[in-house]
């Protein structure tokens, strides 16, 4: 297992110039990251934002499936970077 422990670290704050307690978005974007990549245990102090983020970057992925198929998340074609979801246009 891999341990990712970024919420709130000051790389975050360095990033987007932001104090400890503004840097909830920061950290989960590096978490949605480190998922993306690999990790598998994380250490946060928003736990709850944390595993919404983990559990959609999973479902993303294709590792887990939706807890509700109305419309359907279609899973990326491949677990390597850059290989699927928004930004490449799937």
């Amino acid at each position: 297992p891999v341990l990712q422990a970024m919420s709130r670290k000051d790389f975050v704050g360095e990033a987007l110039d932001l104090p400890a307690e503004e840097r909830l978005e920061g950290s989960l974007a590096a978490t949605a990251v480190a998922a993306w990549l690999g990790a598998t245990v994380f250490r946060a102090h928003d736990v709850r934002a944390t595993r919404r983020v983990i559990d959609m970057v999973a479902t993303i992925r294709g590792d887990r499936p939706q807890r509700v198929a109305l419309r359907g998340v279609r899973p990326a074609a491949a677990h390597e970077p850059g290989t699927g979801g928004p930004s490449n246009g799937q």
